[in-house]
C-alpha cells in the first residue's frame, strides 16, 4: 500500500525564523536580559538608598551645630543679617549643604537662595518631629523646599531661647548641587561599568541557553525526525524513549499511535485481500451454477422437438440440482451478511442437547447410508442440558455433519461426541475422512475457502457453512476448534454453557 502523501506545509522543512528553538531562545535571553536590567536598577537604587541613609546618619549632627554656634533671633526678631552670613559661609564650606530657619509650625523664616526657586511657604512638621524622638538613627525623608512633590534626606534640630522653643535650623542633605554632582559621578563610570556589566552577562546568558536548549531539545529533535520518516512511508520507524519526562512520554505516544496505525494498515489490506478474494470465489460460485442452468434450460428448448421424456426429465432434475445449490449460496450469503451485521441476536434458552443431537442424526443419516458412511452419536449423560438459541446450535450441528459426510469416503465413520467439560459442555464431531492439509488449517474457517481447489459439486459446497459455525458459536461466548491429519480424520471442537 502507498503512504498517504502529508499536506505541504508538514513536508517542508522548518525555516529557522519560524523555529521552536529561536523562539525559546529569544524569549529566554529576553527574559534573562529583563532580569538583569531589574537587577541593575535593584541594586543601582540600593546603592542610592544606602548612600543616602549612610549620608543622614553622617550628617545627623549638622543642624545641632549650627545651632550650637550661632544666634538667629535678636529679640523677637530673626536677625536677617546675621543669618545670610551664616549661610553664605556654610554655603562656601559646603556647597551640597541647604539651610533654612523655620518657626515653631514649619514656615520658612529665612533662607539663603533665589527667590524663585523655594517653592514652598513651610515644611511638615511630622518628619521633623520623627527625627528628633528616633533612638535608633533611620533613613528618613522631610519635604524638600525647593520641590513641591519631591521629598529629601535632611537634618533639623530645635532651637530654644531662655526654655522658650524659637524654631528650628532644617538643613536638606542631598540638595540640587549634590544631585548635580552625583549625576555626573553615575554618568561618568557606574552606569557605563553596569551598562557593560549587562551587556556581558546578557551575552553569557544568550549562548548558555542556546547550548542549554540545544541538549533540552535534542530528544525532540531525534522524534520529529523519526515521525518525518515515519510519514514518509517507513512504517516501522519508532521513536527511542530515553527520558521519562514530557518528552519521553510524547515519544511512548508516538510509538502507540504508529503501532495502531501499522495494525490498522495491515487489517485494511487484509480486508482489501480478502475482499477481493470473495469477490472472485462469489462470481465462481455463482457463475458456475447460473452456466450450467442455463446449458441444460437452452438444451431442452433448442431439442424439444428431438428429446424424450426421460432425456428431458435428466435435463430438468440437471438444472433443478442447480437452482437448489444456487439456493443454498444465496441463503448462506444471506446468513452470514445477517450475523456479521449482528442483526440476529441467539435466544437463549436451556433444552436437552441429547435431543437436539438426535435430531440431526436423523437428518441425515439416509444420507449417510446412501454414502455407506456410519453417522451415530455418544452422549454421556442424556439429561444434559444447555444454555442456547436451539435454532442457531442446530445450524452449527448440521454444518458440521454436511461438512464430514462431503469429506468422509465410503465405509468412513461420523461421530458426534457429548461430554461434561467442568461446568461446561464439550461437543466433539469427528470424522475419518480425507483430512485437512496443515497449511489449509489456519483458514478453513474464511468464507469461501474450500480444501477441494476442485470446487466439485459434491465436496465443497458453498464454502460458508464453518464461516457460518464459528460466527454463531461466537454468539454463544464458545471457540470453535479443530484438529486433522491426512487420511486419518477431522476432530471440530466447542463448549456450551451449561
Amino acid at each position: 500500500m502507498s503512504s498517504i502523501p502529508a499536506p505541504a506545509s508538514t513536508t517542508e522543512r522548518v525555516r529557522w525564523y519560524h523555529s521552536l528553538y529561536l523562539k525559546l531562545g529569544v524569549a529566554l535571553v529576553g527574559i534573562f536580559a529583563l532580569a538583569g536590567l531589574g537587577a541593575f536598577w535593584l541594586i543601582t537604587h540600593t546603592a542610592e538608598m544606602h548612600t543616602l541613609e549612610v549620608q543622614q546618619k553622617l550628617s545627623r549632627g549638622v543642624a545641632q551645630a549650627i545651632v550650637k554656634h550661632n544666634q538667629f533671633f535678636d529679640g523677637d526678631e530673626v536677625d536677617q543679617e546675621g543669618l545670610k552670613a551664616l549661610f553664605m559661609k556654610l554655603m562656601a564650606v559646603n556647597p551640597t549643604l541647604e539651610v533654612y530657619l523655620l518657626d515653631t509650625d514649619g514656615k520658612i523664616l529665612g533662607y539663603d537662595a533665589p527667590a524663585e526657586k523655594i517653592v514652598r511657604e513651610a515644611v511638615a512638621l511630622q518628619p521633623i518631629q520623627e527625627f528628633l524622638q528616633q533612638q535608633q538613627p533611620e533613613l528618613l525623608w522631610g519635604q524638600d523646599p525647593r520641590s513641591s512633590n519631591q521629598d529629601n534626606i535632611f537634618s533639623v534640630h530645635p532651637i530654644d531661647v531662655d526654655g522658650q522653643r524659637k524654631g528650628y535650623i532644617y538643613s536638606i542633605l542631598a540638595s540640587e548641587e549634590y544631585a548635580s554632582i552625583n549625576e555626573l559621578r553615575k554618568a561618568s563610570s557606574f552606569l557605563r561599568d553596569g551598562a557593560t556589566t549587562i551587556l556581558a552577562m546578557t551575552a553569557i546568558g544568550a549562548i548558555a541557553v542556546v547550548i542549554v536548549l540545544l541538549l533540552l531539545t535534542r530528544t525532540l529533535r531525534r522524534l520529529r525526525q523519526t515521525m518525518a520518516e515515519f510519514r514518509r512511508g517507513n512504517r516501522s520507524a519508532r521513536a527511542a524513549v530515553h527520558s521519562r519526562d514530557e518528552v519521553g512520554a510524547l515519544a511512548l505516544d508516538f510509538n502507540f499511535l504508529a503501532d495502531t496505525v501499522q495494525q490498522q494498515v495491515e487489517q485494511i489490506q487484509t480486508a482489501d485481500y480478502m475482499r477481493r478474494e470473495m469477490v472472485t470465489n462469489i462470481s465462481h460460485d455463482l457463475r458456475t451454477p447460473v452456466a450450467s442452468l442455463r446449458g441444460y434450460l437452452e438444451t431442452c428448448l433448442l431439442k424439444e422437438e428431438g428429446m424424450d421424456a426421460q432425456q428431458r426429465r435428466q435435463h430438468l432434475k440437471a438444472a433443478l440440482k442447480n437452482t437448489v445449490r444456487l439456493s443454498r449460496l444465496i441463503e448462506d450469503l444471506f446468513e452470514l451478511a445477517k450475523l456479521d451485521a449482528g442483526d440476529l441476536q441467539p435466544k437463549m434458552e436451556r433444552f436437552p442437547v441429547a435431543e437436539l443431537v438426535s435430531d440431526v442424526v436423523q437428518k441425515f443419516q439416509l444420507r449417510a447410508q446412501n454414502r455407506a458412511v456410519k453417522l451415530d452419536a455418544k452422549i454421556e449423560d442424556m439429561a444434559t442440558q444447555v444454555q442456547g438459541d436451539i435454532g442457531m446450535l442446530e445450524r452449527v450441528f448440521d454444518n458440521l455433519v454436511d461438512n464430514a459426510l462431503r469429506y468422509t469416503d465410503e465405509g468412513g465413520q461420523i461421530t458426534i461426541e457429548v461430554s461434561k467439560n467442568g461446568d461446561d459442555v464439550e461437543v466433539r464431531v469427528a470424522d475419518t475422512g480425507i483430512g485437512i492439509p496443515d497449511e489449509d488449517l489456519s483458514r478453513i474457517f474464511d468464507r469461501f475457502y474450500r480444501v477441494d481447489k476442485s470446487r466439485g459439486e459434491d465436496r465443497g459446497g458453498t464454502g460458508l457453512g464453518l464461516a457460518i459455525a464459528e460466527r454463531i458459536l461466537a454468539l454463544h461466548n464458545s471457540v470453535i476448534s479443530v484438529a486433522s491429519q491426512q487420511r486419518v480424520g477431522t476432530t471440530f471442537t466447542f463448549c456450551l454453557s451449561a
